[in-house]
């Protein structure tokens, strides 16, 4: 186990990756700070200070694992995902209607989190053992697709759509990075259309149909199914071009702006520091998935590769539905911005999957297998 702790390259640490992690967690903080300083949920200020330094030392941790123990344990990890989503089923704590947390020694845990670095590791792994293949056919991704399926209806089951989403989305980036051939993707998107209807009246529970139309028409339901897209979009565009200032959003401190340490954090963010702010904190994120992509393509090996690709995928994909929710441009369903937003599980899982990414990085030219 102790080789695993070696690096297998003289390659320094990517500082300018860890740096821009850094500056979002601050920018970050700092807002979390702004939008509960006056209220009761201030606690969570704190907390949040608290679960930032357990993050980074889990990121250290796995920035000085090689990764390529994951390769070896892909399955017993898998396994281990897909058992810790019954569990939740089972025993799991329910809030507002939804059963996704699991308590343990006090501490509670989202499985569906970390369910999102596991199915990565897996689809990796099952890449990287096909990688004689230059076009993966429909019969070569009946395994991976079954085998993400599991988690994605397991995930769909608590329920936690936005979850199951990026579950989903990550590894059909997978796919499609690993080779797949055009008719499948053709076809895909055929019986997606079709089966459209189906999901609309047999697959989504009747609260997230009322999302999807509050989404259509939030003005028609301001004050009910439409509160929080109108509101989002108020505190978005009364920050104008520079913002109001620091600790100055009045829809969050008035109480108007719903979840605004977590789900709606940006929007607190946009009200304080206007367009200009939010520029730049999209020019961060940018920033900080690019580099993930520019250590997948240069990974000598197809695990790194892919394990690189979809993690990077994984927080991309997060970042574009949290922030596509709060700007109205797509339905409103319970999500985290990464490395921003309050939540220990979210937090964490964010900087395992960046450890992970950097580990990747630090051990270029990739290890032999």
């Amino acid at each position: 186990m102790s080789e695993y702790f070696k690096s297998k390259s003289s390659l320094p640490m990517d500082w300018p990756m860890l740096g821009t992690i850094l500056i979002i967690c601050v920018v970050g903080l700092a807002n979390l700070y702004s939008s509960t300083f006056d209220l009761s949920i201030s606690k969570y200020f704190t907390q949040q200070i608290f679960w930032m330094l357990i993050g980074f030392l889990f990121l250290t941790v796995f920035v000085l694992l090689d990764y390529h123990l994951f390769y070896r344990f892909s399955y017993p990890i898998y396994i281990a995902t897909v058992l810790s989503l019954i569990l939740v089923l089972i025993i799991g704590k329910s809030s507002q209607g939804s059963q996704r947390w699991i308590h343990i020694a006090g501490i509670t845990i989202q499985p569906s989190e970390i369910a999102k670095i596991g199915v990565v590791i897996f689809l990796a792994r099952y890449f990287h053992t096909h990688r004689e293949q230059k076009r993966l056919s429909i019969s070569s991704l009946a395994s991976p697709l079954f085998f993400t399926l599991i988690p994605f209806l397991l995930i769909l089951k608590q329920p936690d759509l936005g979850t199951a989403l990026i579950v989903l989305f990550t590894s059909i980036t997978m796919f499609w990075f690993a080779g797949i051939q055009r008719k499948i993707i053709l076809i895909s998107i055929i019986a997606v259309l079709c089966t459209a209807p189906i999901t609309w009246k047999y697959g989504l529970k009747p609260y997230q149909k009322d999302r999807v139309v509050s989404f259509l028409n939030p003005e028609k339901y301001a004050y009910g199914k439409g509160y929080q897209i109108i509101q989002s979009k108020i505190a978005i565009g009364s920050g104008q071009f520079s913002g109001k200032g620091y600790l100055e959003g009045s829809q969050s401190k008035l109480q108007f702006l719903p979840k605004q340490h977590t789900d709606f954090v940006f929007s607190n963010y946009a009200e304080e520091f206007g367009f200009l702010g939010s520029i730049l904190l999209f020019f961060l994120y940018i920033v900080l998935f690019l580099m993930g992509l520019n250590i997948a393509s240069s990974a000598k090996e197809v695990f790194g590769m892919m394990l690189a690709f979809g993690l990077t995928a994984s927080l991309a994909c997060q970042t574009i539905i949290n922030l596509g929710m709060e700007t109205g441009l797509l339905p409103v369903v319970g999500m985290t911005l990464p490395l921003f937003s309050y939540g220990g599980t979210s937090l964490l899982s964010s900087m395992i999957a960046l450890g992970i990414i950097l580990s990747i990085s630090l051990r270029r030219p990739a290890y032999s297998s």
